[in-house]
């Protein structure tokens, strides 16, 4: 698992938050106006519009432009604010400036807001005519790295099923919710879990099948690296390791590289190494 790794049941249509169906300003309900105002009470140059049974407040704020989406019941669900590059977190920054995008060009920043959830910056750079979406958490972690393309991210969040709620809760008190997605018959939850990342799949109806975490291969127990190290890819370079947690047992999955070869390997906890099909 990569950072360029990404949720695909978050890419819907680019008119989400670009553009509405309606090019007219319509009036809210009473809900969510009264909704918008309490929560966002110095806002100037308020426009409504309607999308997906939302409505969407267009506004300004503290000079910076921005998106409220509210349901007909007036309960907030997303935030999207623009910002400039002076306005991110000096670990955000500092991060963008040692990673591998550092020198590609800030083509625009976002800043999103949701109910029960962290909040992140989305920027997008490019370079040529390569454009990439970078996902930061204010702490400087980037959670999230892959190419711009036509369409763009709907960022409004989905329930987690009670099940699934009740299982985090359980095994990860104290837990921070980063990302839901819902595809193809699986519930994929990202979230944070004190200063680790993890990702835990489930099924449509709740149940656990497995949570996987990014860990350093300094991380990896002796008995695991005693195994790769008395393999044929003993000389090959750890690119990547995920610790995967599941209900009928753990493992560590390894990215490999060598001069001309790439592989990806599997080490369970009771030693048995497979080497992972393309």
């Amino acid at each position: 698992m990569k950072t360029s790794y990404f949720i695909a049941g978050l890419l819907f249509t680019a008119s989400a938050f670009t553009a509405c169906s309606d090019d007219d300003s319509i009036s809210p309900n009473n809900a969510a106006e009264e909704a918008f105002r309490a929560k966002y009470p110095e806002a100037t140059g308020v426009k409504w519009e309607r999308e997906r049974a939302h409505y969407v407040a267009e506004f300004r704020l503290s000079q910076r432009e921005a998106e409220a989406w509210f349901d007909a019941n007036g309960t907030w669900k997303l935030t999207e604010t623009d910002l400039l590059a002076e306005d991110l977190p000096g670990e955000v920054q500092a991060a963008l400036d040692a990673g591998e995008y550092r020198s590609w060009r800030i083509d625009d920043i976002d800043f999103i807001e949701r109910p029960g959830q962290e909040p992140f910056y989305v920027i997008e750079v490019e370079q040529g005519e390569q454009e990439f979406d970078l996902y930061f958490l204010a702490d400087g972690s980037l959670i999230k790295a892959f190419p711009d393309s036509d369409n763009d991210n709907d960022y409004l969040p989905q329930d987690l099923p009670s099940a699934v709620s009740q299982f985090l809760t359980e095994n990860y008190p104290g837990y921070k919710l980063i990302d839901v997605d819902k595809d193809d018959g699986r519930i994929e939850v990202e979230f944070l879990d004190g200063n680790a990342k993890r990702d835990a799949a489930f099924s449509a109806e709740g149940t656990w099948l497995n949570t996987s975490t990014d860990i350093q291969a300094s991380d990896v127990p002796q008995q695991i690296s005693d195994v790769l190290a008395g393999s044929e890819y003993a000389s090959y370079r750890i690119d990547d390791v995920d610790f995967v947690e599941t209900p009928d047992g753990n493992y560590y999955d390894f990215d490999l590289e060598s001069e001309n070869n790439d592989v990806d390997v599997r080490i369970h906890e009771d030693g048995r190494l497979e080497v992972l099909p393309d």
